[in-house]
């Protein structure tokens, strides 16, 4: 017996149409505090190492404001922000981990946010000649962030989609990163073409030997080891955290978060100019009401 005249030629099969990958907004959310962090961070940097001296026997400045100041010169060298530090930068580093396994054109960004950073080295040592402040990076994040980029596009490449290559590759990374950071001091003879592996610490506090980090790089300075171990984690999660590249939190999308979220897209440029930002506010502030006449940057 067949049902097939029961079947009308008039049916169709219609596929529904696949779903439009859209940007993932916990990661831009998360990308956005820690660069609102980083910027927080800065301030008190510049309001307890730099603006400070120059504030604590200003009258304007009151008491209040001065121990301000004070505190913020204390956070800044602090073991409390020291903490935070670590955690933020895992956060900042693994979630840009996964960012780059949902990206097909690695190559290109990396290459661009090289000469972006080779850039920034030359804005920054034509800043030092002008206000005589040792503050030139050679390897500072957007460098470091670019090498990250360019060894993930490599083993993206040598991986051809395998899933579980890329993660093994990952974990590979990790482990040899952590172990050259807890087992290995370079000698004093090795050569400065190193330094941007090496931190000016090993794991046990003893400095490495073959360069300064006060002259390589004093504005600031992130080495492959120890903080690619936090990129990589990020790309040894990514396939398993988002297989299909969808949001985990769909629900908790709104508005509510659009304002950090926006930080977070466009984080290169609030990391450019922020220092820019900051430090012309604190002048002018400095000039018109703290310290009337001078700049108040020491």
């Amino acid at each position: 017996m067949t049902y097939s005249h029961l079947i009308s030629d008039d049916v169709r099969i219609t596929l529904l149409p696949s779903r439009p990958r859209t940007r993932i907004w916990e990661i831009d959310f998360l990308r956005g505090v820690c660069i609102l962090l980083m910027v927080l961070d800065h301030l008190s940097m510049f309001l307890g190492l730099y603006f400070g001296p120059a504030w604590f026997g200003s009258s304007m400045a009151g008491d209040g404001g001065a121990a301000f100041c004070r505190w913020c010169a204390w956070f800044h060298t602090s073991e409390v922000r020291e903490t935070l530090h670590t955690v933020v930068l895992f956060i900042f580093f693994s979630i840009s981990g996964i960012s780059c396994t949902f990206s097909r054109s690695n190559l290109k960004r990396g290459l661009i946010l090289a000469c972006i950073a080779m850039c920034y080295t030359g804005v920054t040592y034509a800043a030092e000649s002008l206000l005589s402040l040792h503050i030139h990076v050679n390897f500072g994040v957007l460098h470091f962030y670019a090498a990250c980029i360019l060894i993930w596009t490599v083993a993206d490449f040598l991986s051809r989609d395998n899933t579980v290559l890329k993660t093994a590759m990952s974990l590979g990374i990790i482990v040899l990163v952590v172990c050259l950071y807890y087992l290995y001091t370079p000698p004093a003879d090795t050569s400065i073409f190193f330094v941007p592996l090496f931190p000016p610490e090993g794991a046990d506090g003893s400095p490495n030997l073959f360069y300064d980090p006060s002259k390589f790089s004093p504005g600031d300075l992130f080495t492959l080891i120890p903080w690619a171990a936090f990129f990589f984690a990020g790309t040894a999660m990514a396939p398993y955290l988002y297989p299909r590249r969808y949001s985990l939190l769909p629900f908790m999308d709104g508005k509510w978060h659009k304002p950090v979220s926006f930080v977070g897209k466009w984080a290169i440029f609030f990391f450019l100019f922020h220092l820019v930002a900051l430090a012309a506010v604190l002048m002018l502030v400095s000039y018109l009401f703290v310290t009337p006449g001078s700049w108040g940057l020491i």
